[in-house]
Parts: structure tokens; sequence; C-alpha cells
């Protein structure tokens, strides 16, 4: 038998079985299907029932239950144990369910379903919000506390709160906020309220902070759940200073001199007066316990009526005036004040009255007066306003009014400042006044009126006033007011920028480091902790403290430095070299120091590299094809090569050793060697002086036309190097690019940090410094830069992967067009919500030059001692040849001066100038092995030719290979050593002869001369029709001992020796 159920299709489910569990009744909610429903419902047991109750619900991970008969047996037990506490389960359709069991009166059990999703939901809602709660009380700005409900311990104390009871709040100590309430039961008083209510307002208590002192407090309080137990959020203002306003407002108002009454709204009972009323409108003692009529006082009854309408329909009536009369008939003029408010829980009207019978009287001759000050005060540039003692509006300038725009109807003589300003806050007209005007207003007029000085206040359209308040001598007051927006909006892009600058300086990889005089640090970026870690004095970053001294000595006496060189110590507490730039400037009244550090430590071991390359470079000075001469410290000249003497041939002769470089520099501008005008010298001089101080290349014109490239470059002595190189013939040619390249050398000559801020996804330049756009040009995106786009693909893929990039290598595009090398480094940070670079990119391309600079001395090294090592064989082989040759010339002589056979005499004559001429060769090596002329004329270079020819010409024809001569006529002279010139011939003939031995096609040599039409040179050409040189071998074609010849065929020194004798010429040897 099963009962009729009234409630089947409600949301709560149930079950009901009879004393022997079985199933007499249900409706579909406790099942969550509709195929159980009394219709279609079958006898079944409890153990059943329940596993199809179950099948609905989610396990704790969120998948289906599949309940087994032992888990059901299992469920079905504890769901059916009527004390145990309710269970909550969630359904597949994501709903939550409170299963519960309630005896029945057979003696059977029902099982209970009720739907508590919205509830559920709104649990997790609430401790989402109580999270979010207790994140907010840590950064609030008024004290909060989160107390136990039960006991008032403190579970939570705010900073501010702290604060308020002068003393700090941990955790780990129990501490109860009861503690500190004057009246313990108050506390209880707000539990109660809190228990009764959502949240409680406002309500006043006193507390006592550790100095004893009593704190008055505006409360708000709503009960919550902190850390699992039940707890009140207590949130408190400050209001002791509003408590002591309001006692003395009290006071003031019972002895005020102005009368002030209070009477109900409706029946006219007069609830209060002050003495100064009752002086005033001479009301009797018994009028306080009769209704007053006010309209018996009024002259003119209309005047009340009218007034009596405004209060009704306002609420309040200000600055009305009217004439009044006492009950002695004694008449007078009055202005007062009335207003409608809210009093222990009826309407009554506060109403507060002035004699002006007087001022009335003076108001005609006050009159003239004010006309004349209008004048004055209009043609005033700020906006201003005269308010007499009753703060009532005497005067203004239509400045003032268009300042005053959305309330320009009530700015008119005699509207009081408080109503002036309660109607701007209603119309909106002051931002912080929007959506709190009453409270906005009370905190304007409590204390009355607050004389400011340039009071900046917002206004809700966007833009600023300035108001002053002045207080004149007759105790009223002067209102001024000016609109500043433009001053606002600069201030505030000036904050942004300052904002911008900071993120910039805390992401820029480069340590920039501000300190007082005295070692105080003021700021310091992320590098620089990361260079130096967390020491507690600047000196203990040096190596040697002293320099810290130095350092700051130099700065007080030149206001900066610039890379200032010293070892210092980085957060390993390894050394490094350091350069360190920084200025002096003043910070908020005293100096500070700003500075700039740049870890060199690899530079300065790559100086020492090339220092140690120069040392062993010396011996091979003299050598050298250029000028080259180094001075001491002092200035004087130590040594200089020949070559050096033969640029500097009109001042040679005080060119010694000792010569100072100044005295030297001047004799030489005396003699014109430099044009330089007589007036200018010691200008001139004074330029040259900055050359000595610092590394420089420079080109420098002679008077007689020629060009000189010359660099002065610091020795470790503290002394100088200087080179020249005739760089005449190469200035022709380059002329027309002599602007573009002091445009480009200058650009070199500036070396400070750049920085550089980007957004990351598209490029755009959302800052960058002067020197990034000197280095890279003024564009729009940080793309432009780059030489190949994919690179800043790369760069940025990693930054993003990374948060940051060091020493990032790429081509950048220069500002001028070209292209350089550049190590990038680079954090990612967070701007306005935008990812954003910001980089410093370290031009790498003195470094490269400087590598490349060093290849190039070692190879010059390298080739100098092999070429040192050919003199030395040269030497040997002509000291060998000098003795059988000297036999040869003895004999021939001998021979010539016996014979008496001409055809002897002839042969003797042939031995004897061959001889002479091995002898000739001989000297040729001698000089060759001294590397440079030995005996020099000027010769025609066809008679050079000539003779070439006539010795190759047999060996040539007679391997039956045609030779040709091409002689442009009309060649000058050359000087130079014909026999040396005439060998370097024969060799390359040799050599042609050689190169056409086996070879199959036209066989050819052809020598030729002409006249260069560019640099005037003379070009001797010997061609051949052979094979050619390789393009493998041809850069050691010059080689000494390199030879592509058979072992035994060729020795390697023939071209090598033609380059020394053409080299020592002042010439050139190519070979195509």
């Amino acid at each position: 038998m099963r009962p009729d159920n009234p409630v089947t299709s409600t949301p709560t489910g149930y079950a009901l079985f009879d004393a022997n569990n079985v199933l007499v009744g249900s409706n579909p909610e406790i099942f969550g299907s509709q195929r159980l429903d009394r219709g279609e419902m079958q006898p079944m047991d409890a153990i059943a029932a329940i596993a199809e109750a179950l099948s609905c619900l989610k396990s704790f991970d969120g998948r289906p239950i599949e309940p087994g008969n032992a888990f059901a047996e299992s469920a079905a037990a504890r769901w059916m144990q009527i004390d145990d506490a309710p269970v909550e389960a969630e359904t597949l359709d994501g709903r939550w369910k409170l299963l519960t069991a309630h005896p029945r009166p057979d003696g059977g059990i029902a099982l209970v379903s009720v739907d508590i999703t919205d509830m559920k939901r709104a649990q997790i809602a609430h401790l989402e919000n109580a999270e979010i709660f207790r994140c907010i009380t840590d950064s609030h700005p008024l004290p909060v506390w989160v107390v136990d409900a039960g006991s008032g311990q403190i579970l939570y104390e705010s900073l501010d709160a702290s604060n308020l009871l002068g003393r700090k709040w941990t955790s780990n100590e129990p501490q109860f906020l009861t503690d500190h309430f004057v009246n313990t039961g108050e506390f209880d008083e707000i539990r109660s309220l809190a228990n009764n209510s959502d949240i409680v307002r406002d309500h006043e208590i006193q507390l006592r902070n550790a100095s004893g002192s009593t704190v008055w407090c505006s409360t708000n309080c709503r009960r919550g759940v902190y850390g699992g137990r039940r707890s009140l959020i207590i949130g408190v203002l400050d209001i002791t200073e509003r408590k002591q306003r309001e006692d003395l407002f009290g006071f003031l108002i019972k002895h005020h001199p102005l009368p002030v009454w209070m009477n109900d709204a409706s029946s006219g009972e007069l609830i209060y007066q002050s003495n100064a009323a009752e002086r005033l409108l001479g009301w009797s003692k018994k009028a306080q316990r009769e209704t007053v009529r006010l309209g018996d006082y009024f002259v003119d009854p209309e005047k009340h009526r009218e007034i009596n309408r405004e209060l009704m329909q306002k609420g309040v009536v200000e600055n009305c005036e009217v004439l009044l009369k006492r009950p002695d008939g004694q008449e007078f003029w009055a202005t007062g004040n009335l207003r409608i408010v809210e009093f222990q829980g009826r309407r009554v009207v506060l109403a507060g009255i002035a004699d002006v019978t007087k001022q009335k009287k003076r108001d005609g001759e006050v009159a003239a007066a004010r006309e004349m000050l209008a004048d004055a005060v209009e043609s005033l540039s700020e906006g201003f306003a005269l308010y007499d003692e009753d703060h009532r509006l005497v005067m203004c300038n239509s400045l003032y009014r268009e300042l005053n725009h959305p309330v320009r109807d009530l700015v008119k003589p005699g509207v009081e400042w408080a109503e002036l300003l309660r109607e701007s806050a209603k119309r909106g007209v002051y931002r912080n006044a929007v959506g709190r005007e009453d409270e906005w207003l009370d905190e304007r007029i409590q204390g009355r009126i607050e004389f400011h000085s340039h009071f900046e206040v917002p206004l809700s359209d966007g833009k600023w006033h300035s108001v002053s308040i002045h207080p004149t001598d007759l105790g009223g007051f002067v209102v001024t007011r000016a609109d500043i927006s433009e001053r606002k909006k600069a201030e505030a892009a000036e904050r942004d920028a300052t904002a911008l600058l900071q993120k910039v300086l805390d992401a820029c990889p480069s340590p920039i480091h501000m300190t007082t005089i005295e070692g105080e640090t003021l700021y310091r970026n992320p590098a620089t902790r990361d260079l130096y870690a967390d020491r507690p004095r600047i000196t203990d970053h040096y190596v040697d403290p002293d320099y810290s001294a130095i350092l700051e000595r130099t700065l007080i006496e030149k206001g900066r430095i610039d890379d200032f060189r010293i070892q210092q110590y980085d957060t390993e507490n390894k050394a490094f070299w350091a350069s360190i730039s920084a200025r002096l400037i003043d910070f908020q009244g005293r100096q500070v120091i700003v500075s700039n550090t740049t870890n060199i430590t690899d530079m300065i071991a790559a100086q020492q590299e090339t220092r140690k390359a120069n040392e062993r470079l010396i011996d091979a000075i003299e050598s050298l094809a250029e000028g080259f001469a180094l001075y001491d410290r002092n200035d004087c000249l130590v040594l200089a090569n020949s070559r050096y003497r033969q640029m500097h041939a009109i001042s040679a002769d005080v060119l010694v050793p000792g010569v100072n470089w100044f005295e030297f520099l001047r004799v030489t501008a005396e003699r014109n060697q430099f044009p330089v005008p007589r007036d200018k010298i010691d200008d001139w001089l004074a330029e040259r002086a900055r050359d000595r101080r610092e590394f420089r290349q420079q080109e420098f014109r002679h008077t007689d036309g020629g060009w000189f490239f010359v660099s002065n470059c610091p020795t470790r002595e503290g002394g100088f190097v200087v080179t020249r190189v005739d760089i005449t013939e190469r200035k022709r040619a380059e002329e027309a690019a002599k602007e573009a390249d002091e445009m480009v050398r200058k650009v070199l000559e500036a070396c400070p940090v750049n920085i550089q801020m980007t957004r990351a996804h598209d490029g755009k330049l959302l800052y960058r410094s002067p020197a990034t756009v000197e280095l890279l040009g003024n564009v729009t995106s940080a793309i432009d830069y780059y030489v190949d786009p994919s690179a800043r693909m790369r760069y940025v893929e990693r930054l993003l992967a990374m948060g940051l990039v060091d020493d990032f290598e790429t081509q950048l595009k220069r500002k001028d067009g070209g292209t350089c090398w550049c190590s990038i480094s680079s954090r990612l940070i967070d701007y306005h919500g935008e990812k954003v670079i910001v980089s410093h990119a370290y031009d790498l391309t003195d470094r490269i030059e400087m590598q490349q600079e060093l290849e190039r001395q070692r190879e010059t090294l390298h080739q100098n001692e092999k070429m040192s090592a050919l003199g030395g064989l040269l030497a040997g082989v002509a000291h060998e040849l000098n003795n059988p040759l000297s036999v040869v010339l003895g004999l021939s002589s001998l021979l010539k001066e016996t014979a008496t056979d001409a055809k002897v005499v002839e042969r003797a004559d042939k031995m004897s100038k061959a001889a002479e001429r091995c002898a000739r060769i001989v000297k040729t090596f001698l000089a060759m092995a001294r590397q440079q002329p030995t005996r020099t004329s000027n010769v025609a270079i066809d008679d050079i030719i000539s003779e070439a020819v006539d010795v190759a010409s047999y060996s040539i024809r007679s391997s039956d290979i045609g030779l040709s001569v091409h002689l442009e006529p009309g060649l000058p002279p050359i000087w130079a050593d014909p026999d040396q010139l005439a060998q370097v011939l024969i060799n390359l003939l040799v050599n042609a002869e050689q190169a056409l031995h086996g070879w199959e096609g036209r066989r050819t040599i052809t020598v030729s001369t002409r006249l260069h039409p560019t640099t005037g040179n003379i070009v001797v050409s010997v061609a051949d029709t052979g094979p050619g040189i390789s393009k493998e071998i041809l850069p050691r074609i010059f080689e000494p001992f390199f030879t592509t010849k058979e072992i035994g065929a060729g020795t390697g020194i023939g071209l090598s020796f033609c380059h020394r004798i053409v080299q020592s010429h002042g010439g050139t040897i190519e070979v195509e």
C-alpha cells in the first residue's frame, strides 16, 4: 500500500521506507529521473533505492558513481543513520543536494534530498569574496581588524590599525581587541548589532591606545569567516577631531551671538532657542511653552507666507532679508537662514537670523565704493569674489562667474558661500563631491571658512582650478580662482615621464648608481645589485679603496668624469676592470653623484695583448713603409725612423732625440710645412694638444699639397706613438667622399650609453636616448634597425621565452645608412599592460677592428721574420760569390793587358763586363737584405728594359718563344738603381719563359710601358700567353721560398726579391 503523495512535484526529493526497509513512496527528485515516479514505482528495498539515487551523483573526482552491492549497502547504512549530520553531494548536472534521514511514526524511515544549489553557490562565492576581502584589507588605507566573534581575539590587523593603537601586532601572540575598548560592553553591542543585521555602519566607539590616550572611532562591522572561525570584520575611522569639533560646535551654538532657534515644522512648537534669539526677538520664557507664531513678527505678513511656502517646497530658505518687529513694536531689519531637518523622528525648522539694521544703513555708504572696486576687480586676470562677514557674496568679476559656469545663475551678490558650494556639489561641478554631496559639503563648512593659498580643486569636466581664500580686516574673505588645467596636464605628463624613466632605469642592463657625497646610496638599479651585490659602503667596491676618494675629488673639481678606469670587486668578490662615468648634480637641495659602470675586463685584456704585439714589432720599426715616431711621457722624442724624417724634411734638422713635440710642431708651422696662418699657430697647437691626450687618427695636408694619415696612440708609459702614411694619391681619389667620412668620424667619436624602449609585438619605439638616435637614426620602429629582420624575430622569441637577453650579436643599420655589428642586451617588462623591451646596443665595431689589426700585425711580423731570414741568406750568398768574382775580375783584367790577340782581348773584356754585372747583382742581394736602394740616379726606363731584354732575349728566342716590346715614347726619367730594376725585369722575363715551357698554345712574351693617367706613375707590364696563376696560390706569390716548381728547379726567392726591390723604390708590383 502506497500513501497519496501531494508533494511529488516539489523540488525536495523523498523516499519513504516501512519498518522492513521496503520502499513505499517516493518522488522523482530523490532519484534524479522520471522512470520511478508514482505510476511506475515498483517495490524495492532500501539498498536498491539508494543505489538508484547514488547513480545521479558525482564522486570526489567528478566522475559518475557506479555503486556495487557492497558500496550501496555501506551508503544505505550511512544515509539511514538518523543521528548523523546531513551530507552534501553534487549531481551530474552540477546541482547540489542535502541528504538527510528522518524517522516515521510507523517505525520506518524517510530519506530526504533537498536542492541547496543556490545556497551552495552563494557559499562558494562567499568564500571567494572572503579571500578578496582579505587582500583588500591588507592594502586598505583605514584601520581594519578581523577578530574572533566569540572571544574578540585579533586574527588579522592592518598596518594602519597597529599605528592607531600605537603598538605592533603579530599572529604569534594572542591579542584581544576588547583590551583596547574604553567600555568593553561596546564590543558585545557591536557583536549583537552584527548578528541582527548584514552590516553595522557608523557606530561610534571609544578605543584606548598603548599610550593611554582615548580615540573616538566611527565603526563599520559585518560578520564573516576567517581561517574557519566565525569572525567580525571591523573597520574604523578616527573621528576624534570631529567629536571635539561637534562638542565645540554645540557650545558655540548655545553661546554664539547670532540668534538660533528650532521649532516643530507642523505645530510650530518651540524646541530650542539660543540666548541671542531671546534677546533679539524679545521672546519671553512663557513663549518656550507656547507655540510661537512667527507671522506676528513680520511687518509684511505676505513676506512671511512667501518664505513659508518656499521653506515647505525647498526645505531650506537662505539669506532671506525681512523687516521684523518686536513685541514692543520696534522694527528692525534681519537676514536669516531656515532649514527643515529631521530631529529625533520629527521634522523641525532650524533657523538663524542676524540683525542687519546697521548694515542696511551702511549699504548705501558702501555702494559708491563698491562700484569703484568692481571696475578694478573686473580687470584682474583671476576670478575674484569678495564675501562679507556673513559669508555672503558682495561682489565678483565676470571671470569668477565664468569659472563657476555651472552655477553662474546663482553667482550674484547676496548668495551665501555655503549655498554656492552646496548647489555646485548638487550639479556635479566638483569631482570629489560626486555621490557624496552632503558629506563633502559638511567637510567644507563644518569648521566654517578655512583659509587656503592656491588650493587645487579637480572639476568633474576634467579641468583644475587653483583657489585661494584670504581673510579681510572686516571679518569677510576674498576668493580668487584661476584655471590651471594646462599646468596640471603638464604636471601629469611630467609624472608619466618620470614613471617611464623609472621603469627604463630599473630595466636598464647597464648598472646605474646614485649616492650622496658622504657615500649614502639613494638609488641603484637591479643591474647594479647584480654586479656589486649588497655591499654596505661604496669603498667596499674598490680593490684599492683610495681610488674612491680620488674619484670623488676629481668629480667635485670638474663636475663630471668619463671613462674612469679602476679595478673593483663583483658579486663573487672577483676583481674586474670597470669604466666609470659619473656626473655631480643637485638633487633635493644637496649634491649627489650619478654614475654608470661598464665591465671592460675583456677590452683591457685585448689592449694588453695589443701592447705585447707592439713590443715585438719595435725591432721592425725602421723597416716600416710609414713614418714612425715615439715620444715619452714628457712629450720628448725618443726615436723616429728615416721615413718619418723624410716626411718632415723641411724641419729634419730639429727632429733629434729629446726635442719637445710641441716645440717641433711650432717649428714646422713657422717654416710653413702646414698651411697654418702665423696668427693662428697658438690655436693650432692647442688643437694638437688634444691629439696628445687621447688616441686620434687624422689626415693632415702639407703646404706643398701632400696628404698624410697621422695616428696618435698613447703608450703604457704615458707617452705616445705617431705614425704617418703618405696618402696623397689616395686622397685624390677620396676627395669626393671627404665630407661623408668626416661625418662618420664625428659619430664614432661619441660613445655614451644608448638606451631604447620598444613594444615587443610590433617594434614600435616608445623611448630612445639621444645616443640611440645618433647611432641608429630616427625611425619609428625597431624593426627598421635590422639588416636581417629574421634576426629580430629570433631575438624577440628568445626574449619572450626567457625574459632577458644578454650579448645578442647582430647587424644593425646605422643612422648614416651603413651597418654595424652590435651586441644587444635587453630586459622584458610589463608597461601599461603591454610587453615592452628595454634594450642597450653596444657597437662592436672598435672591438672587431682591434682584432683585425692584431691579426694584421701578427701577419706583418711573420712576414718580416721570413724576410729577415731571407736577408741573412742573401748576405751569406753574396759573401761567398764575392770571392770567386774577384778572381775572375782580376784574371780577366790581367788577360786584357797581356794578350796580343785582338779576339782574346775582346773575349777578356766580355768576361770582365760579365763579372762586373755579377758583382752588381751581388750588391743587389745585399741591398735587398738591407731593404733599401744602394746606387740611385735619374735613369730612363727604356734603357733598363733594353738592357734586361738583351740579357734574356737569347734564351727566350732559343726556346722558340716570341718576344714583343712596346715602349711609350716620351716617358720621364725615374730615380732608381738601374741594376736592381734590370734584375727585376730579368727575373720576370725568365719566369715568363719558364711558364711557357711545354705550353701547346700561342707562346709570346710582351713587355710594354705607359704613363698612368691618374697618378702619373710609370707602369711596366710583363705579360705572357701561358696558363697563368691559379687563385689559390695568388695570395702567396710574393712569399719568400714559396714556389710551384719541382724540387731543384726553383728556390722561391725570385719574386720575393722583385717585390722587395720594387717596394724599396717606393713602387708597387702586382700580379694578375
